[in-house]
C-alpha cells in the first residue's frame, strides 16, 4: 500500500482507494474531453470510442501521479475514478440492467457544503413534512417510524429497512397519498442508494431507486450527481427529472446553512432516534478512521 505521508501535495488519504464519480456520460454528448475537480485538483478526463465501447483517461494538471495506480471504469451513465489500490470493487446496481426500467439522470448540482452532509440528508426522513412539505411529507404526519439499521459487514454496507413514512406525491406517477416504504443503503461514504417501493409500478423492478453520487470537489464544496432507476411507464422523462430537481433544490439552501458545513463525528450534536440511520453512518465513518469533510472541534472550519 502507497504510503500517503510522501505526497502531502495529493489527494486526501480518506479518498484514496475508494471508486468517486467524476462526471456524467451525458457531458460527453457533443464533447469528447472535459475538466472538472476533485478535492480541490483540477482534472482533464477525454473519451475514445474503441470497437464501439468509450475508454476513458484522466490527467491531473497539477499532480504528479506517476507512481500511483489510476483506474476507471464507466458505470450506470456516470465515469467513476479509484486513485491506489480499490479497498472494494464499486458497489452493484441490478435495476439499472432491467429491462423495462426507466433509466433517469437528474444531473448534478453544485452545493456548499461537505460531501458527507450531502449523504446524511439524503438519510434522513425527519425532515420531509417541512422541507418537503405537500410532497414527501406533511404535518401532522410528523413522527418518523422505527425502523431496523445494519451493518452488513460481507459487502461493508450501512443498510436501513422497514422505513415507513406518510407522504401526498410519493412520485410523479402516485395516483393519491400513500404510506411509502423506503429502503436505504449506503454503499461507501460518498454513495448512497435509496429504494423506494411504488403502489403505482407495475412489477418490472420492486421497487423505485434513487441514487446519490457525490462528487468532492472541496472538504465543504460537492456535485451531487443524481440518477433514478423507475417502473414508471406513463410520467414523461422531462416530469420525473423536475420531480426530482423540485426535490433537491428544497435540499439545497437547508444543506448550505448548516453550522458547521463539515459533518460532526463526535458529540456536538445531539440525535434522536429518527436518527438511528444517521447515527450508524457516523459510526461506520468512524472505525475508517475518515477525516475528510468532517469538523474538527479544535480548528476553525475553512470553507472553500
Amino acid at each position: 500500500m502507497l504510503n500517503t505521508q510522501h505526497y502531502p501535495q495529493m489527494i486526501s488519504p480518506s479518498l484514496m482507494g475508494e471508486w468517486i464519480v467524476i462526471a456524467s456520460e451525458q457531458e460527453f454528448v457533443q464533447r469528447q474531453q472535459i475538466k472538472t475537480c476533485l478535492d480541490g485538483q483540477t482534472l482533464t478526463l477525454h473519451r475514445d470510442t474503441i470497437n464501439g465501447v468509450h475508454v476513458y483517461q484522466v490527467n491531473f494538471e497539477s499532480l504528479d501521479m506517476k507512481e500511483l495506480n489510476l483506474s476507471v471504469q464507466a458505470a450506470y451513465g456516470f465515469v467513476w475514478l479509484c486513485i491506489g489500490s480499490e479497498k472494494k470493487p464499486l458497489f452493484q446496481l441490478q435495476e439499472y440492467d432491467v429491462e423495462g426500467a426507466r433509466r433517469v439522470p437528474c444531473g448534478a448540482y453544485g452545493v456548499r457544503t461537505s460531501p458527507l452532509r450531502g449523504i446524511e440528508n439524503f438519510l434522513d426522513m425527519a425532515h420531509f413534512p417541512y422541507v418537503h412539505t405537500g410532497i414527501l411529507g406533511a404535518e401532522p404526519e410528523t413522527t418518523v417510524k422505527p425502523y431496523k439499521v445494519e451493518w452488513r459487514e460481507d459487502v461493508d454496507e450501512i443498510w436501513a429497512t422497514e422505513c415507513f413514512f406518510t407522504q401526498p406525491l410519493a412520485a410523479p406517477s402516485s395516483p393519491q397519498p400513500q404510506e411509502t416504504e423506503y429502503v436505504y443503503r449506503v454503499a461507501s461514504p460518498l454513495n448512497a442508494i435509496l429504494y423506494k417501493v411504488n403502489t403505482a409500478a407495475e412489477g418490472i423492478i420492486p421497487a423505485d431507486v434513487v441514487c446519490l453520487f457525490i462528487q468532492p470537489l472541496s472538504e465543504t464544496h460537492i456535485r451531487a450527481h443524481l440518477l433514478m432507476i423507475l417502473d414508471d411507464q406513463t410520467s414523461s422523462m422531462t416530469d420525473m427529472v423536475l420531480f426530482q430537481q423540485k426535490i433537491f433544490t428544497q435540499d439545497k439552501p437547508i444543506l448550505e446553512n448548516h453550522v458547521p458545513l463539515k459533518l460532526p463525528l463526535e458529540k456536538l450534536e445531539i440525535p434522536t432516534k429518527a436518527d438511528a440511520l444517521a447515527t450508524a453512518y457516523r459510526k461506520w465513518l468512524i472505525t475508517k478512521n475518515w477525516c475528510y469533510g468532517v469538523h474538527k472541534n479544535t480548528q476553525e472550519e475553512q470553507v472553500v
